[in-house]
């Protein structure tokens, strides 16, 4: 299936999201999209799982205590409801599937690739005066770059702290930040 349509498809499924709430469509969204994420490799998977966890939890857990409707349970002065319960799940269960849909895209998916497909989708916008083309290749040209420049600035970084032995965090993040803002000025400048 062409980039395009997948691309196409993700944000059709992103807008029936908002358009839709009813718990069965989204439990059976929920599973499907379980399933295709059991396919794609359990490297790629766990990259960025940590924050993900993170924020679905504070989403869950913001809506289930902070919702009017009938009782369920007390807990001092948190009080959990059956419309608080639905929300929590509604709104979890809808970013998890937009975030699912965009780690199933990029894993099958090589980055030159997508820029390119977002640059023929947008394409027609050239007509009006956007420049689309040139949005696009810089977009590649940063994707392909950034991970080049992050490993410069890491080994930098680990080069400057083991040679000065510099142990507290906020020195190792002034370190940090002194390389990036050096690095960052030797790279921009004409």
């Amino acid at each position: 299936m062409p980039l395009e349509i997948k691309i196409f498809l993700y944000a059709v499924l992103t807008v029936y999201l908002f358009l839709n709430d009813n718990l069965i469509i989204f439990t059976v969204i929920f599973v499907v999209m379980s399933f295709f994420l059991i396919r794609i490799p359990y490297q790629y998977l766990k990259k960025g799982w940590v924050p993900i966890t993170l924020f679905l939890s504070f989403t869950f857990l913001s809506n289930i205590f902070f919702q009017k409707g009938r009782i369920l349970y007390k807990i001092g002065s948190f009080v959990i409801t059956d419309e608080g319960l639905q929300m929590a799940y509604i709104r979890t269960v809808r970013i998890f599937i937009m975030i699912a849909g965009a780690k199933i895209l990029t894993s099958t998916t090589q980055p030159e690739d997508f820029v390119n497909a977002l640059g023929n989708i947008f394409k027609p916008l050239e007509r009006i005066g956007v420049p689309v083309r040139k949005f696009f290749l810089t977009m590649g040209l940063t994707i392909k770059y950034l991970p080049i420049i992050k490993d410069q600035i890491a080994e930098n970084y680990r080069k400057k702290i083991k040679n000065e032995r510099v142990e507290s965090f906020w020195n190792r993040a002034k370190v940090y930040q002194t390389f990036y803002c050096l690095f960052y000025n030797k790279h921009t400048e004409p």
